[in-house]
C-alpha cells in the first residue's frame, strides 16, 4: 500500500490516541475503584465521540495548512495529492479500531473472570502500542525498538497518571 506522510501521520496519530485515550478511561475508573459498567459506558461513548472529534480535527488542520500554504505562496507541489477527507477517515477508523483493543481485552478478561484484569489489560495495551511502534518504524526507517519503546513509555506514563490521579481524588471528601 502506498502511504504518504499525511496518511501515515493520521494512521499513527489516530491509533496512538485511540489506545491511550480508552486505556486512560479504564485506568481512571479502575484507580477510583468505580463500578466496571462505567468502563463500558464511557469507553464506547468516548470511542465514537473522540474518534469523530479526532477525524474532524485532522480534516480541519489539513485544510488550514493547505490554505496557509496557498495564502503564503508556499510551493506545495508534492502535497497537492493530500485529500483532507481521506485523512479524517483514516484518523477516525484508526482511533476506533486501535481504541477498541483495550475495551475488548478488558471485557474479555472480565467475562473469563480473570484476576488482575487491569494489570493484564495494561500489558496487552503496551503490546498493542509496541506493535503500532513497529508499524510506524517501517515507514519512518527508525529503529523498531526505539519507536516502539517510545510509544510504550508514553502510554505507561499517561495511564499511570490517570490511575493515580483518580485514585487520589476518589479518596478525598467532596
Amino acid at each position: 500500500m502506498i502511504i504518504n506522510n499525511y496518511l501515515l501521520r493520521s494512521l499513527i496519530y489516530g491509533g496512538i490516541d485511540g489506545i491511550i485515550t480508552i486505556f486512560n478511561i479504564i485506568s481512571g475508573i479502575s484507580g477510583a475503584k468505580l463500578n466496571l459498567k462505567y468502563v463500558f459506558i464511557l469507553g464506547f461513548s468516548v470511542l465514537i465521540a473522540d474518534g469523530l472529534s479526532m477525524g474532524l480535527g485532522d480534516y480541519m488542520s489539513i485544510k488550514a495548512d493547505k490554505k496557509y500554504k496557498q495564502t503564503n505562496k508556499y510551493d506545495y507541489t508534492n502535497e497537492n495529492t493530500v485529500i483532507p477527507l481521506n485523512n479524517a477517515l483514516i484518523t477516525f477508523v484508526s482511533f476506533v479500531v486501535f481504541g477498541f483493543i483495550p475495551l475488548f481485552i478488558f471485557f474479555g478478561l472480565n467475562k473469563l473472570n480473570i484476576k488482575n484484569k487491569y494489570l493484564n489489560t495494561y500489558f496487552s495495551v503496551m503490546i498493542a502500542l509496541f506493535i503500532l511502534g513497529i508499524l510506524q518504524s517501517k515507514y519512518t526507517k527508525e529503529k523498531w525498538y526505539i519507536s516502539s519503546t517510545q510509544l510504550v513509555l508514553y502510554g505507561s506514563m499517561t495511564s499511570f497518571l490517570a490511575y493515580n490521579i483518580s485514585s487520589l481524588i476518589s479518596k478525598t471528601n467532596f
